[in-house]
C-alpha cells in the first residue's frame, strides 16, 4: 500500500511538472509574439527577447530611429496588474531640451526619472493638469508640442511622455490583467494576442509628430 501511495504520488508530481513546463513554453512563445504585428508599422532591424520573455524591436518609422519595448507592472498592491508599450524615437544631435510628463503620478511609476529631477515645469491650459511635470535642466519651448501633447494625453491610457536631449519616450497602457482571474489567483493574465499593428502605428505616428515640431520640419534621422 506504501509503495503504491509513493507510486502515486511520483506520478502526480511527473505530470504536474509536465503541464508546467508546457504552460511555461507556452507563456514565453506568447510574450515573444506579442509585438509580431509592428513590422506592419516600422522597418525592423533588430528584435531581442529579455529575461521575462518579452520581445523588444528597434528600426525605423518615416526615417527615424524607433523602439517598442514592452513593462509588466505588477508590483503595486492592490492595483490591477497593467502592461506598458513604451515607444522610443531618437532626436537629431545637438538636440536640448528636458521634460517629463507622467498624469496621475505613483510612486511605483519606476520609468519615470522625473522624481529626480529637480525643476518643476508650469504646463500650458490645454495640458491636463493631473499631472506631474518637471525638467533636469532646460525644457524645451513648450508651444511647438502644445497640440501634441494636448492630443496624446486625450487619450486616457497615455501615461507618460519623456523628453531627453538623446530622445522622446510615450509609455501607454497597451493591456491590462483580467480582473476576476487575478482576484481569485493574485497572478497576472493578460490577453496574450499580438498588439495590433494599427494601434502601434497610430501611437508611433502621434510621437514622430511631435519630434518633427520639437526639432523643426528638417528633422533628420538619428544616428
Amino acid at each position: 500500500m506504501t509503495l503504491f501511495i509513493s507510486l502515486m504520488v511520483v506520478t502526480f508530481s511527473v505530470l504536474l511538472w509536465l503541464m508546467y513546463r508546457r504552460h511555461y513554453r507556452q507563456v514565453m512563445q506568447d510574450r515573444a509574439a506579442l509585438l509580431n504585428e509592428s513590422h506592419k508599422v516600422i522597418r525592423i532591424k533588430q528584435s531581442v527577447i529579455d529575461q521575462a520573455g518579452f520581445g523588444h524591436v528597434s528600426g525605423e518609422f518615416a526615417g527615424s530611429s524607433v523602439v517598442l519595448k514592452l513593462e509588466v507592472d505588477s508590483l503595486t498592491a492592490r492595483k490591477l496588474p497593467v502592461m506598458w508599450l513604451h515607444i522610443t524615437m531618437l532626436r537629431r544631435r545637438g538636440s536640448e531640451g528636458s521634460l517629463d510628463i507622467l498624469v496621475r503620478p505613483q510612486n511605483s511609476d519606476i520609468f519615470s526619472p522625473g522624481w529626480n529631477w529637480p525643476k518643476q515645469i508650469t504646463p500650458l491650459k490645454s495640458w491636463p493638469q493631473h499631472a506631474r511635470y518637471s525638467s533636469k535642466d532646460k525644457a524645451p519651448v513648450l508651444e511647438k508640442i502644445d497640440k501634441d501633447v494636448s492630443s496624446i494625453f486625450a487619450d486616457q491610457r497615455a501615461k507618460a511622455l519623456l523628453i531627453t536631449p538623446e530622445a522622446v519616450r510615450l509609455t501607454y497602457l497597451i493591456r491590462q490583467a483580467d480582473r476576476g482571474h487575478y482576484l481569485l489567483l493574485r497572478t497576472a493574465d493578460f490577453d496574450m494576442q499580438p498588439l495590433d499593428s494599427a494601434e502601434i502605428g497610430a501611437l508611433t505616428r502621434q510621437l514622430h509628430n511631435l519630434l518633427i515640431n520639437l526639432d523643426g520640419e528638417n528633422y533628420e534621422k538619428a544616428a
